[in-house]
């Protein structure tokens, strides 16, 4: 099964360090995003290289993410270990800030191999339909919250 490749990007009317801030707050991106169920730390580390968190998705499922990428300020790359109930063998993503003028743009890149063999690569355009609308909803709650943080 080949990967498949997402990109959604995103203006903000918020400075980079309130965008960052948002999703810096690793553990808790719940709070920020309706999206998900639930998000919490996975151990004590909740920022950097290594940080682990478990994410309840909606409308189920779940899955953990691991930082492999940090850098302050301007990216944070996950790997994901999707549960069973997700229909995506591995994933992985990488969220990117750039300053622009007074605001940011946001970049959320995501590759993934679905599961389900044949079926699976032909529900591929589908899930990749349903998984950009999601990022991008995901890209507009983080500029409300940087917003409101602001």
């Amino acid at each position: 099964m080949s990967e498949r490749h997402l990109a959604v990007r995103r203006r903000m009317a918020a400075p980079p360090s309130a965008v960052w801030a948002v999703y810096a707050d690793f553990p808790h991106l719940a709070t920020h995003w309706s999206g998900l169920r639930s998000s919490s730390a996975i151990g004590d580390q909740s920022d950097g290289v290594g940080a682990r968190r478990r994410v309840g998705l909606r409308p189920l499922g779940s899955m953990d993410e691991i930082v492999t990428v940090w850098e302050e300020g301007r990216r944070i790359d996950t790997e994901n270990q999707p549960s069973l109930t997700v229909p995506i063998r591995h994933a992985r993503s990488s969220l990117t800030l750039e300053p622009d003028g007074d605001g940011t743009v946001a970049t959320f890149d995501y590759r993934y191999r679905p599961r389900g063999g044949p079926l699976g690569g032909l529900l591929g355009p589908v899930t990749d339909k349903l998984l950009t609308a999601t990022f991008t909803h995901m890209l507009e709650a983080g500029e409300h919250a940087a917003r409101a943080g602001s």
